[in-house]
């Protein structure tokens, strides 16, 4: 079995300013999984590991879901996506401390070193293509 390293590639999760729907997203991530299949001259997919940040709103069940309706019948059939979900991480401009944000436990999102305002997302948008494991 092949390990092909994408290097962090991503698929396009947005398309004219709208995000696009776990369909739309997973329908890319099929189409580019299996050129990158013939291009490598191999056969079968076994796994895809991604990264994506929870801020883009999807769920790992319909990817998940989508992904095996889609691969009916191709050499992605049986695959299995390996999703690891990127929290929000801010890096503070006043201290450069990093730290994480949850969306849904607290509406103060200052820096808990200094508590300043002012900061660079860092994590919690990606949608990265990590790898695939294939024969």
């Amino acid at each position: 079995m092949n390990k092909i390293e994408f290097l962090g590639a991503g698929i396009g999760a947005r398309e004219k300013g709208y995000v696009m729907h776990e369909l739309s997203v997973t329908t890319n991530l099929l189409n580019l999984a299996l050129s990158t299949l013939e291009e490598q001259h191999l056969t079968k997919i076994h796994t895809i590991s991604l990264k994506i940040g929870v801020m883009q709103g999807y769920e790992e069940k319909w990817l998940q879901h989508y992904f095996d309706y889609l691969t009916k019948g191709t050499p992605a059939e049986g695959a299995v996506l390996q999703i690891e979900m990127m929290p929000i991480v801010f890096r503070c401009r006043d201290c450069g401390r990093e730290f994480a944000f949850d969306a849904h436990g607290t509406d103060d999102c200052s820096c808990p070193e200094c508590h300043g305002l002012s900061y660079d997302m860092i994590s919690g948008k990606e949608f990265l293509i990590e790898s695939m494991e294939a024969s």
